[in-house]
C-alpha cells in the first residue's frame, strides 16, 4: 500500500474547538498529522489572532491559566516540528492579545474606582437608561428644528448644523446613543452577574433618580463608550491588521494628554473595511430613497392599521407605513416576494420578523407621544406583549419566539436588533431609541445575520431575477451547467454581447453592519466567489464544445469579463485578479438609464415633499450602451464614485482610564449635497441650482392655480345653488 502524503489544511472546526476549551492533546494529535510548512503555520495564527474565545475580555484566572499551558505547548510543538525559530510569531501573536486585554482590564479597572460603582446597581441602570432618554428626546428636538428650515432634505447624510459653524449627524450621534446604553449594560450585567442561565440581560427593579445620580452614573457611560471604542479597534486590528503603535513616556506623541503615561495608535484601514463601510451606507441610502418614493407615489399613511385591532399578516394590511416599506424594499433586496415565502430562519417568517419590529416601533411610539421622554424606556408586562403580538398576527408561539430573539443577551451586538430588556419581574422594558428611528427590513437582516444565518432560498431566486432582467433587456443570456472530467460547472447566468461573454456569478450575502468580524468574513466570501468565477471563466473556454451545445453560445475570439453580482449594494473599483465585482442596482441601473441621476426632496413648506430628478453624468458614450460602456463601468461605477468623493478619514480620541489614551482613524462621511455633488462630476452647479429653483416654483405655482381652480369651482356651485332657490 503506497504511503500517503498528510493533509495540508487545518480542521477549521477542530481549531475553534481547541482555542475555546484549551484542550491541547487533542489539538496536538491533529497538528501531528499535518505537513506542518510555513502556509500551514501562517493559517493557524491567523486563527489565533481572530479567535474570539481565546481572547479573555475580562480576568478569568482558570481560563488564563489554561490558555498560559495551552500556548507554552504549543510554541514547543511549533520549536520541535518547524524549527527553533518557529514560535518566535506565536510570540508576537500573544503579545497583540495580550496588549488588547490590557485596555480592557485598564478600563474595568478605572470603572472600579469611580464614584458611578459606589452607586446602587439599580441606581446606575436607572440612570444609564435616563440619560439616553434625555440624549434621544434632546436629538428629536433638534432634528426637527433643522429639518423644518431646510429646503433640500438629504436623509442619507443629513447633518444638523451649530451656531459656532460646525455640524454633526444625527445618525451617528443616535448610534452613539444606543451604542453605548449596550455597553453600559452589558458592563453592569457582568460586573453584578445579571446575565440569566441563557446569557439574557435580567435588570433589577428600576429605581427613581435625581440629577447628581445621573451625573454621577455618566462617568460610567464614558467607560462604556471607550470599552466600545476600544472593542472596534482592536477587531479591526484582529481582522483586518495593521499595527497597534504603542508609545510609552520619553516617547509619548505631541497629542498625548497630561498625566497620560502610554499612548496607542491605529490608523490602518484596509480596501476590505473601505468598501465594506461605502455598501452598508450606500444600502442605508437605498432604503430611505424607496421609503421616500413610496411615500409620494402611493398614501403610506392610509394604508396603517396600528395596533389596537386584530390584524392579519400581510398582504394588504400593515401596522405602519414603516411596515409596508420594509415588506417592499426587503423583497426587491433579496429578488422574491417575503410575502409568499414560508421560510423560516431562526423560527419566524421574514415577514413575521417585520411585523414584530414595526409592532415594538408603534408601540414605543405612543408611550413616546403619551409621556415624552418618560416613555422612551417603559417597561410591558410580558403577557401583555404576547397579547399585543398575537393579536396583530404573530400567532401560536411565534410572539414568543419573536420576543426571546429581540431580548438583549450578552452575545447580542447592540439595542437596535435586541431592543427588549428582561426586568427581575418578568415583565420587559422596550428601549425606545433602539427602535422609533430604526427600519424594520435592516433590523432583520441584521438581526438573522448575528446569529449566524443565511436566507437558504434567496440565493435562487436571485439568480432567476438576474436571467429574467437579462433576457428582457433582449439579450441571448443563458444559465446552464455541464459536466467534465468529473467536474461540475454551473453558470448563474452568461450574456452574450458582441463581442463580448459576461459571465455573472450572483452572491445574496447579509451585510456586516459595519461589524468588523462580519466584515472581514464577507470579504472572504468575495475572494472565493472571484475564485469560483475564474474557474467559470477558464471552463467556458477551454470547453468551448460543450457550451456552444449546451447554450448556443459561441466562445469563440469572444472578450470574456467575469463578474461577481451581489443582490446588495457591495461593489468595488478596478477588478480583483480580473474579476470585476459589481451589485444588481447599479447594474440594472446601467441598462434603464442614460443618465446618472441624483434624486432629491424638496420641501415645500408644509405642502409636501415632492422627489426631484438631475441628470448628472452620462452612463454611455453614444445613445445606446455598449459592452465597452459596461466594461468601463464596473470598473469605476458612478456610485462608488459618488460615495468615495464624500468619504474622508475622521480621527478620535478616547481614554482607557487614567493613565492610557488612544487614537484611531476610521471611516466618516461629508453631507451629500446637490452642490457637492455637481462638484463632484464637474457639473455647473449655479445651473442645478437654477433648476432646482425652477421645479420648486413651477410646483408651487401648479399648486396655487390648482387651489384657485377649486375656489372658482365651489363658489360656481354655490351660486348655482343660490339661483335654484
Amino acid at each position: 500500500m503506497p504511503l500517503q502524503n498528510p493533509p495540508r489544511q487545518l480542521k477549521e472546526n477542530l481549531v475553534k474547538q481547541a482555542l475555546k476549551t484549551f484542550a491541547w492533546d487533542q489539538f496536538k494529535q491533529h497538528l501531528s498529522m499535518l505537513d506542518l510548512d510555513d502556509d500551514v503555520v501562517s493559517e493557524l495564527l491567523g486563527h489565533i489572532r481572530r479567535s474570539t474565545d481565546f481572547l479573555i475580555k475580562r480576568p478569568d484566572a482558570a481560563r488564563e491559566a489554561a490558555r498560559s499551558i495551552f500556548i507554552d505547548e504549543l510554541g514547543n510543538f511549533l520549536r520541535d516540528h518547524h524549527g527553533q525559530d518557529a514560535a518566535a510569531p506565536l510570540g508576537n501573536e500573544i503579545a497583540i492579545i495580550q496588549r488588547i486585554e490590557d485596555g480592557y482590564r485598564e478600563i474595568l479597572r478605572t470603572q472600579e474606582g469611580t464614584v458611578a460603582a459606589k452607586l446602587l446597581p439599580d441606581t446606575q441602570a436607572s440612570a444609564a437608561l435616563s440619560r439616553s432618554a434625555y440624549s434621544y428626546h434632546e436629538l428629536m428636538e433638534a432634528f426637527r428644528t433643522a429639518s423644518s428650515t431646510r429646503k433640500e432634505l438629504t436623509l442619507q447624510s443629513f447633518r444638523i448644523r451649530q451656531p459656532d459653524g460646525s455640524s454633526y449627524s444625527p445618525d451617528g450621534v443616535l448610534a452613539g446613543i444606543v451604542d453605548i446604553t449596550t455597553m453600559t449594560l452589558m458592563l453592569l450585567g457582568h460586573r453584578y452577574r445579571w446575565f440569566d442561565s441563557q446569557k439574557f440581560l435580567v435588570l433589577p427593579k428600576l429605581s427613581d433618580v435625581t440629577d447628581d445620580e445621573i451625573y454621577k452614573a455618566g462617568l460610567t457611560e464614558v467607560l462604556a463608550a471607550s470599552w466600545r471604542h476600544w472593542e472596534r479597534m482592536e477587531q479591526r486590528c484582529r481582522y483586518f491588521g495593521g499595527e497597534l503603535k504603542v508609545f510609552t513616556k520619553g516617547n509619548l506623541p505631541t497629542w498625548t494628554p497630561e498625566g497620560a503615561e502610554t499612548a496607542i495608535e491605529y490608523d490602518h484601514i484596509s480596501d476590505g473595511e473601505f468598501f465594506d463601510y461605502l455598501a452598508n451606507d450606500r444600502l442605508n441610502d437605498r432604503l430611505i430613497q424607496t421609503f421616500q418614493e413610496m411615500a409620494l407615489q402611493i398614501n403610506m399613511d392610509a394604508t396603517e392599521s396600528g395596533i389596537a385591532r386584530p390584524l392579519s399578516l400581510p398582504p394588504g394590511v400593515f401596522v405602519s407605513a414603516q411596515e409596508a416599506h420594509s415588506d417592499v424594499s426587503l423583497s426587491e433586496i433579496l429578488g422574491y416576494s417575503i410575502v409568499d415565502d414560508q421560510e423560516r430562519p431562526c423560527g419566524l417568517r421574514l415577514i413575521e420578523w417585520i411585523r414584530g419590529y414595526a409592532t415594538l416601533r408603534c408601540l414605543s411610539d405612543e408611550r413616546y407621544v403619551q409621556a415624552g421622554r418618560n416613555g422612551l424606556c417603559a417597561t410591558v408586562p410580558r403577557e401583555t406583549l404576547i397579547a399585543v403580538l398575537d393579536r396583530v398576527g404573530l400567532k401560536d408561539g411565534t410572539a414568543e419566539i419573536f420576543i426571546d430573539l429581540v431580548s438583549l443577551r450578552a452575545s447580542s451586538r447592540d439595542l437596535f436588533d435586541h431592543p427588549l430588556i428582561r426586568m427581575e419581574d418578568g415583565s420587559l422594558l422596550v428601549f425606545g431609541p433602539g427602535i422609533l428611528t430604526s427600519d424594520p427590513a435592516r433590523l432583520t437582516l441584521s438581526a438573522i445575520g448575528n446569529q449566524g444565518k443565511q436566507l437558504g432560498r434567496k440565493g435562487k431566486a436571485f439568480e432567476q431575477e438576474t436571467l429574467a432582467f437579462f433576457v428582457k433587456q433582449g439579450f441571448a443570456a443563458k444559465a446552464f451547467k455541464f459536466k467534465r472530467d468529473g467536474e461540475e460547472f454551473e453558470y448563474d447566468v452568461v450574456v452574450p454581447w458582441d463581442d463580448y461573454i459576461f459571465i455573472l456569478e450572483c452572491k445574496n450575502r447579509t451585510l456586516s453592519g459595519h461589524n468588523p468580524a462580519a466584515a472581514y468574513h464577507f470579504a472572504l466570501e468575495m475572494l472565493s466567489a472571484v475564485n469560483q468565477v475564474k474557474r467559470l471563466a477558464d471552463a467556458l473556454v477551454e470547453h468551448s464544445d460543450i457550451v456552444l451545445e449546451r447554450a448556443g453560445i459561441d466562445v469563440a475570439n469572444k472578450t470574456i469579463v467575469p463578474c461577481v453580482v451581489n443582490s446588495l449594494p457591495y461593489a468595488r473599483t478596478g477588478d480583483l485578479d480580473g474579476v470585476y465585482i459589481t451589485d444588481a442596482s447599479g447594474l440594472k441601473r446601467f441598462f434603464q438609464d442614460r443618465n446618472f441621476h441624483i434624486v432629491r426632496p424638496h420641501n415645500l413648506k408644509g405642502k409636501g415633499i415632492v422627489l426631484h430628478r438631475t441628470a448628472m453624468k452620462s452612463l454611455w458614450k453614444g445613445d445606446k450602451p455598449t459592452p465597452d460602456d459596461l466594461v468601463s463601468y464596473l470598473a469605476d461605477p458612478l456610485q462608488l464614485q459618488l460615495m468615495i468623493g464624500h468619504a474622508k478619514k475622521s480621527g478620535h480620541r478616547f481614554g482607557l482610564g487614567e493613565r492610557t489614551v488612544a487614537a484611531v482613524v476610521d471611516l466618516a462621511h461629508d453631507e451629500m449635497t446637490t452642490a457637492s455633488i455637481a462638484k463632484l462630476f464637474s457639473v455647473d452647479g449655479e445651473w442645478v441650482e437654477r433648476e432646482a429653483k425652477a421645479v420648486t416654483h413651477a410646483i408651487k405655482d401648479a399648486m396655487r392655480r390648482q387651489e384657485q381652480r377649486a375656489v372658482r369651482k365651489a363658489d360656481r356651485a354655490w351660486r348655482a345653488q343660490q339661483r335654484r332657490r
